[in-house]
């Protein structure tokens, strides 16, 4: 079968995430990012991530929003690690139109977005645990940017691959990227024959013995 080369973080685009999800089970990667999901159907983004890292502010102490948006280089995806806090926001419209006229690739969040409709209305993809009206100002800070953080288990190092849709979130470590992308891409391809022979008339299990299914489930060797 014929399978396209890697030209980088676009060349995820289209891939479903369910078959970058069986791609990384077979270098034994998780990746996902479990629980965010998408703020509206068919959102889809990929992309390097660029990082950012949130805490809790002291009570009775004061912080201002973060401000970082205008230093996120095109194509990437802000990822906002929040420690899965739900009763504030770290993004919202303001956010979101400055992205969109950035180029950015996406926001993905281990917390809450807010200004819901007016987002959709852009149709900027947006991942998170869901939505929330509360500020983050003076409830959380930003506390580093463009390094590693942990979102549901799962490390994000800036410059990862973040892909995402309708089924979630998953995160490609950049240095896996090339083999990840191959594998993913066999995967489709197999899964293609097999429907074809499916919607032919044979049988599932003839037809997933015969393109070798349970094959792409093995380990391999990086």
């Amino acid at each position: 079968m014929s399978i396209s080369h890697y030209s980088g973080p676009d060349a995820f685009k289209g891939i479903s995430t369910a078959s970058i999800s069986d791609a990384l089970d077979t270098f034994g990667i998780n990746g996902g990012l479990e629980g965010l999901k998408p703020l509206g159907p068919g959102m889809a983004l990929a992309g390097p991530a660029y990082t950012l890292q949130y805490e809790p502010v002291p009570e009775g102490e004061a912080a201002q929003a973060g401000e970082f948006i205008d230093e996120v280089p095109e194509g990437c995806v802000v990822v906002i690690a929040n420690g899965g806090r739900q009763y504030c926001t770290v993004w919202g419209d303001l956010l979101t139109h400055t992205a969109k006229i950035k180029g950015l690739g996406g926001t993905v969040i281990d917390g809450c977005g807010r200004d819901a409709t007016a987002i959709l209305q852009t149709g900027y993809p947006l991942f998170s645990l869901g939505s929330y009206m509360k500020s983050g100002k003076n409830r959380v800070k930003l506390a580093a940017r463009q390094e590693p953080v942990t979102i549901r288990g799962t490390v994000v190092c800036p410059g990862d691959i973040v892909a995402a849709d309708d089924s979630g979130v998953i995160v490609i470590p950049k240095d896996m990227a090339k083999q990840v992308f191959r594998r993913a891409k066999e995967i489709e391809a197999m899964e293609e024959l097999i429907l074809l022979d499916i919607q032919n008339g044979m049988p599932m299990k003839e037809a997933r013995i015969k393109h070798r299914y349970n094959q792409y489930a093995l380990r391999v060797n990086v």
